[in-house]
Order: C-alpha cells, then structure tokens, then sequence
C-alpha cells in the first residue's frame, strides 16, 4: 500500500486510528524511502511550531463544548460538526492560529521533502526572524533577475502587505525549503514555509517555482502589484525602508 503526505501528516499529529497508525508504522519499518518521508514531515512540523509558538485560545474549547451540546443534526451538518470539532482540538492550534494570526501555511499535500532538510542552514528563532545569514543577505540584496546564487537560494516575488511591509518569497534549494518572508525592524519574519524540490532542466524562474501553499499566503497577504525589476531595484537600493 502506498501512502501520500496527507496521510502521513495524519500520523505525525496523531490523528489516525490505532491500527492505521500500526500499519503505518509497520510500513515504515520495511521501506527505508517512506521512513525518511515521515521523518521529513516530523521535522517541517517541528519547524512551524519554533518558528510560530502558539498556544489553544481557551475560547476555542468553549466553543467546541456549545458545537457537541447542540441538539441532534442532519447527516450534513453532522459532518461539519465533526470537522469543526477536530478542528478546534488543541493539536491543530498551531496551524488554525497560524493561518488565522500569522497566515503561517504549512500544507497537508507537501511531495517530497528530504530527511532533515529544515536543519542544512535554514533556520528562525522563536519569533519566525529568519536567522540563515545566506538567506538573509539574499532577501536583503538580491533581485529576482539575478537568479540563485551559489547555494540555490534566489527571491521570486516582492511586494507590499496591507501594513504596508516588504515581503519577498524565496527559495533554498540547498534546505528543500521555499517561503514568504516580510520586513519587519530590519530584520525578515517568516510568513509561510513548504518543502520545495527545484524544477529539472536550465530554464528555471524563482516566480514559477513558488510552491501552491506560498502563492495562497502570498495572495492573502499582498495589497497592490508585484514589483518589476526596476521597482524591485529601487526598493532594495533603500534599503527596504
């Protein structure tokens, strides 16, 4: 049987029946390529609880507490009832608060993502600051038309948010990550993460290699256009400011 990540993230937050978790572990146990998978998904999701440490809005329980005191519901409504429900469990605040908070997307359906990627040079503290000092420097100097630079990180996108900061996407080939990362007190705050895997061949964009779960921040996030390159130069000649 083959798994995709969707199940396997299920795993990794604990959410699957005793014997699905079993045969999952079983499976891991024998396929060397599924086992680094997984450990792959456990360590991106130990990555977004570092980078945006939240805790359960007590607010929450009590509105799950009102949703399972209703009275009894339509086949419909039970089943919304039940994603609502879930939903609310304390396991799932960091992604809910995330995306709510923080527009912190960590997808479900990430592809591949090699074991231990997130530790070879990507790194944030405990606020989402970006602290990789080449991926820094990338964000903070390189344009879009440069194009990657000897360690696979490169820019995409550059535009303004609705509180009117910089926010770039990037790219790290070198950690199998790519990001949304917007300027705050001189320093870039981590927006959005997923795993990233360069497309084959030369002809590569940075703009088109953004993976899906970055695009939906990016388009949450964005109020305006996209810089072009003469734009994008000018603001970075400021300085970001």
């Amino acid at each position: 049987m083959t798994y995709d990540d969707e199940i396997l993230m299920r795993r990794v937050d604990g959410e699957l029946s005793p014997e699905a978790a079993a045969a999952i572990d079983a499976a891991v146990a024998g396929d060397p390529a599924l086992a680094d998978r997984l450990a792959a998904l456990r360590s991106l999701r130990a990555l977004a609880r570092e980078a945006v440490p939240l805790a359960p809005d007590p607010r929450d329980r009590d509105l799950a507490r009102l949703i399972a005191a209703a009275p009894a519901r339509q086949p419909a409504a039970a089943r919304l009832f039940e994603r609502l429900t879930a939903a609310l469990q304390p396991r799932h605040a960091p992604v809910w608060a995330g995306l709510a908070a923080a527009c912190f997307v960590l997808g479900l359906s990430f592809g591949w993502l090699g074991a231990g990627a997130p530790d070879r040079g990507f790194t944030v503290d405990r606020s989402g600051v970006i602290t990789d000092a080449g991926l820094t420097k990338v964000l903070d100097t390189r344009l879009t038309a440069d194009g990657a630079d000897a360690g696979g990180r490169a820019v995409g996108l550059t535009f303004r948010d609705a509180d009117g900061r910089w926010c770039r996407t990037f790219q790290s080939d070198e950690a199998g990550v790519a990001g949304l990362a917007c300027r705050e007190a001189d320093a870039w705050r981590l927006q959005a993460l997923a795993p990233f895997q360069p497309a084959a061949g030369d002809l590569r964009t940075a703009a088109a290699d953004i993976p899906a779960p970055v695009l939906a921040a990016v388009d949450a996030a964005i109020a305006g256009d996209t810089l072009d390159s003469a734009a994008e130069a000018e603001a970075r000649n400021a300085g970001w400011r």
